[in-house]
């Protein structure tokens, strides 16, 4: 898988696509998927996010991607092409999935704890804060039933 990036918004998925098509055809590859990410604005319409993920049939195929469209300059800017799954530190961190076999991102582990003991505070403060709400709920019912 492949990632590219710093992809001028005036250039297309299609242009994109073409350009990738020909890369790998020299190759003797082929495209196996090809993801053009947008986002969607305010107004409903697709805006795009300027990067692109691109599967290619062999490693051979995704090296000749990599060499001939990296660098390569589009409407002015600098297209970015690596590898999907290269990362400035392959660590692995403590707070990793065990679904991805891989580290989380920081994003979706912020405020995580593996801590037991943190787990059973959080717990006992919130029985403790249900058990007062079921009591002040039950002091609201008994007062309302009493007019």
């Amino acid at each position: 898988k492949i990632w590219i990036g710093n992809i001028d918004s005036k250039l297309s998925e299609y242009q994109l696509l073409k350009l990738i098509e020909s890369a790998v055809s020299s190759s003797g590859g082929q495209i196996d998927s090809f993801d053009f990410l947008y986002t969607m604005s305010g107004k409903g319409s697709r805006v795009p996010r300027g990067y692109a993920f691109v599967t290619v049939s062999t490693r051979q195929a995704a090296t000749v991607v990599i060499n001939k469209l990296n660098k390569m300059v589009i409407n002015g800017r600098e297209l970015q092409v690596r590898y999907a799954n290269a990362t400035s530190s392959n660590k692995q961190t403590s707070s990793s999935s065990s679904l991805t076999g891989g580290p989380l991102p920081s994003v979706l582990s912020a405020g995580r704890s593996d801590s037991n003991i943190d787990k059973q505070d959080k717990i006992r403060q919130l029985e403790a804060k249900l058990k007062s709400l079921e009591e002040g709920n039950s002091s609201i019912k008994n007062s309302s039933s009493s007019r």
